[in-house]
């Protein structure tokens, strides 16, 4: 059975892309565009890693990060964001418990980080 990523981001067709990208690399994708869908999602699922947007349009991508950290105790979590973060708030974000922190990127990049944290079956 493959491994299950959650990818939160309010970017409904980068959800689409990343989801096709995560599964051509082995793993079962499950996608949400904000916080209340990644909750509904994610009840009662184990998932081998979590890639979650800083920025989700109304919602806190950090917020939603500490609740599945403390829901989905040691599952490494993989901070995205297209927006600038400086190098003392990339910090911050990492010291909060995300395993890695990545800019938005092409989807290979992604994947790439998401097999360092989460080899695939």
């Amino acid at each position: 059975m493959s491994k299950k990523i959650l990818f939160v981001d309010d970017d409904v067709g980068l959800l689409d892309m990343i989801k096709i990208l995560l599964e051509q690399a082995g793993y079962a994708a499950v996608t949400a565009k904000n916080v209340d869908e990644a909750l509904r999602v994610a009840e009662g699922i184990s998932f081998g890693a979590l890639v979650i947007d800083v920025n989700l349009a109304g919602d806190s991508g950090v917020m939603l990060m500490n609740f599945m950290m403390h829901n989905h105790q040691g599952v490494p979590v993989i901070l995205y964001s297209g927006g600038e973060h400086d190098k003392s708030s990339v910090d911050k974000l990492l010291a909060l418990g995300a395993i890695q922190y990545i800019k938005k990127c092409n989807g290979s990049e992604l994947v790439a980080a998401v097999r360092q944290v989460c080899p695939p079956d």
